[in-house]
């Protein structure tokens, strides 16, 4: 017996699947949602955005001899790296408490839309989407959809969808605070996913180590934040506004194709959504101050 189930992120079906048992981690779980029914008599047959074959057992010399295309790793740890199959990419992904083990290998099409991913099968219960896995398959979702994955808050007021991006420390969960005790509706404060649908861009949340229902809201600002004496705001357009949010998203540069795309995703945010270098004062006041200058800086 096939053992399944779907969750939806950024409006897109993910449907996982394994012959062994499985489970999700609880970020994950209010994003699961009941298959869509087929529609009879008119050819038309569910189909998601991504499907994962969860398997059980890894096998260790599939990635031996490969390319290596990318390490993502840092000075404390390593979290994955990608190699060049035929057909597709495979991932070694590592254990975040132990650094070095290896805790799955995966294997990507070349369309984005299908996965299949290794575990220890000693792993009980199996958690296939385990960190850093989820937001990897998160990531390349994104390719797929015309989206891109940000490093970022975003506070909604019911009207407008305010992101906040920069580098760590600078605020992003200071700012969501102090939106959050105005009454806006917060979406994430880490890890957002922007979508073009249309003429519009919409700003989703994504599963993280905790559980939060999913939320959506419409992009109309995009801020670009730090710590300052004063409550500061300016408006930035063009290459520098493209280079200087592109700078706070999640991307793997070392396909040319990545990049152009990702290039010409920002250009075209920009010149719909406006940009703004931020410094702020840690308090209440930037909630009015934002509401007063974004539209005239």
């Amino acid at each position: 017996m096939i053992n399944e189930l779907i969750f939806r992120v950024a409006g897109c079906d993910i449907l996982v699947r394994s012959d062994a048992e499985f489970d999700l981690e609880e970020g994950y779980l209010p994003y699961v949602v009941e298959r869509p029914v087929s529609v009879a008599g008119k050819g038309t047959e569910y189909s998601p955005e991504i499907t994962i074959t969860a398997v059980p057992g890894i096998p260790r010399d599939l990635l031996s001899g490969r390319e290596l295309l990318f390490d993502a790793e840092n000075e404390f740890q390593k979290f994955y790296s990608i190699y060049e199959l035929p057909g597709g990419l495979g991932f070694a992904i590592y254990n975040q408490q132990t650094h070095s083990e290896l805790q799955q290998v995966a294997v990507l099409n070349n369309d984005y839309s299908e996965w299949v991913v290794y575990y220890d099968a000693n792993e009980l219960p199996a958690l296939p989407l385990r960190y850093p896995f989820g937001p990897i398959m998160l990531h390349y979702l994104t390719l797929k959809i015309d989206a891109v994955m940000m490093h970022a808050s975003c506070a909604f007021d019911g009207e407008k969808g305010r992101m906040f991006t920069g580098f760590s420390g600078v605020g992003k969960s200071t700012i969501s605070k102090l939106w959050a005790a105005d009454g806006s509706r917060i979406l994430n404060d880490d890890r957002l996913i922007i979508r073009r649908e249309g003429e519009e861009y919409r700003v989703y949340n994504t599963p993280m180590y905790y559980a939060d229902i999913p939320k959506v809201a419409p992009l109309t600002g995009i801020f670009l934040i730090r710590h300052h004496p004063v409550n500061d705001l300016k408006r930035v357009s063009g290459a520098r506004a493209v280079s200087k949010v592109m700078a706070f998203s999640i991307q793997n540069n070392f396909d040319a194709r990545y990049v152009s795309q990702r290039l010409a995703f920002f250009s075209e945010l920009v010149s719909v959504v406006p940009v703004y270098e931020l410094g702020f004062v840690p308090d209440a006041s930037v909630v009015s101050y934002i509401r007063e200058h974004e539209d005239h800086s």
